[in-house]
């Protein structure tokens, strides 16, 4: 049987240069989790969608008020989810309430600048995930 290796640990995603992410929460335990895959919405409750193990990655379209952050955080940590890689295009940045619910229910949060693309952030855990499988599937 062989040593089990993790498609991709939180370390490694934000340790790219090329995306420019930021923790805004989680020490250096957290950053040991694994992505197992990604998972991209606006939803206010994503968690039927979530099996355990992804990045979540949200534009935060679905805040309009500070209530419906600690909603959509206890939604994506009860799931299992990996972690919350937020943009900051809509508010200039992730706001506070945001960064407090990922404090409360101890999921790692990263910023994704605006300058970077969801996309560009999904084909490097895909590739990861896909080297991992054995499929020969690499990001460009």
């Amino acid at each position: 049987m062989g040593l089990y290796v993790p498609p991709m640990l939180l370390r490694e995603l934000v340790g790219n240069p090329r995306l420019g992410l930021r923790v805004l929460h989680g020490d250096e335990a957290a950053l040991e989790r694994s992505v197992r895959w990604v998972y991209t919405t606006d939803l206010i409750d994503p968690s039927r969608y979530l099996s355990g193990g992804e990045l979540v990655i949200s534009g935060l379209v679905w805040r309009t008020s500070p209530a419906e952050s600690e909603r959509f955080v206890a939604a994506v940590a009860g799931a299992g989810a990996a972690a919350l890689a937020a943009g900051e295009a809509v508010f200039g940045g992730v706001p506070d309430d945001v960064v407090e619910a990922c404090r409360r229910h101890d999921l790692p949060l990263i910023a994704v600048p605006e300058e970077t693309s969801f996309s560009d952030v999904t084909e490097l855990v895909v590739g990861a995930v896909a080297a991992a499988r054995g499929t020969g599937w690499r990001s460009p």
